[in-house]
């Protein structure tokens, strides 16, 4: 059963981080949104810049394989509380399984634009906690719609690098003459892997729209994990599989990030 398979799968990097739990505690270094799915609830330090890029690649069971590149993100820390974003990316064939059979390829390029407000700092039960807002408009393609999400980010850290985050987005969007809204909840458990350059971690999330012509729920689960080069710069992997008929039936996405 595939989605039994993908979450024997996606479990297994954890496992072997908690084999390696006596890792030493990590220094001050990056923390990118796009190692995984689910943000991060916490914003750049005040003052500094953090640059993210990757290419994420969808294997879907339609004519056209889906590209997202280079999905660039710049974000700044403007004080202790408010991070601003600047970001944009060039989709290819995304989705294209979810679209009418014999449709046309679509390719878009979007800007990306938004603040990151820090909301709670972690103490006892009390998580870390943002909120981001967002808007997309594209620069290219034969969409004239700009879309528009708000994103609730939260979670913890205990023990010597060991995390917790979970998210909920919450989109409008446009295709067409067709609008509607889209929830995608996730959540993250991210461990060391041995060392302090190295982690790993095992995510699920899910899309689901709403008023969709034709409604679509998906959902996938998989591993990923990063090396810190050097505290400011990242790279990093995840993949993940779909558990539902209507999701893409691979993903994969590769990408780093740099701190200045």
């Amino acid at each position: 059963m595939r989605s039994l398979k993908s979450v024997r799968s996606a479990v297994c990097l954890v496992l072997i981080a908690g084999w390696c739990s006596s890792a030493a505690a990590q220094e001050d270094h990056i923390e990118t949104d796009r190692d995984s799915f689910t943000r991060s609830p916490r914003i750049v330090a005040p003052g500094r810049f953090v640059v993210e890029g990757s290419h994420t690649f969808l294997d879907q069971a339609a004519e056209f394989e889906g590209h997202l590149y280079p999905d660039f993100l710049a974000r700044y820390g403007l004080s202790d509380v408010l991070e601003l974003r600047l970001g944009w990316t060039y989709e290819v064939g995304k989705n294209h399984h979810l679209a009418p059979v014999g449709g046309e390829r679509v390719e878009e390029g979007l800007v990306n634009y938004g603040a990151k407000v820090f909301l709670t700092e972690a103490e006892g039960w009390l998580p870390d906690s943002s909120l981001i807002v967002s808007g997309y408009t594209p620069t290219s393609g034969e969409s004239n719609d700009t879309d528009f999400s708000f994103e609730y980010a939260f979670g913890w850290e205990w023990g010597e690098g060991w995390e917790i985050d979970a998210g909920i987005r919450w989109f409008s969007l446009a295709e067409e003459e067709d609008h509607f809204s889209e929830w995608a909840p996730s959540i993250v458990l991210k461990a060391p892997l041995c060392s302090e350059r190295w982690n790993a971690h095992v995510e699920y999330f899910s899309q689901h729209s709403i008023d969709r012509e034709e409604d679509y729920q998906l959902h996938y689960i998989g591993p990923g994990a990063h090396y810190l080069i050097t505290p400011n710069i990242e790279i990093g992997a995840r993949v993940f599989w779909g558990l539902s008929d209507q999701s893409a039936e691979f993903v994969s996405n590769a990408g780093m990030g740099v701190r200045f």
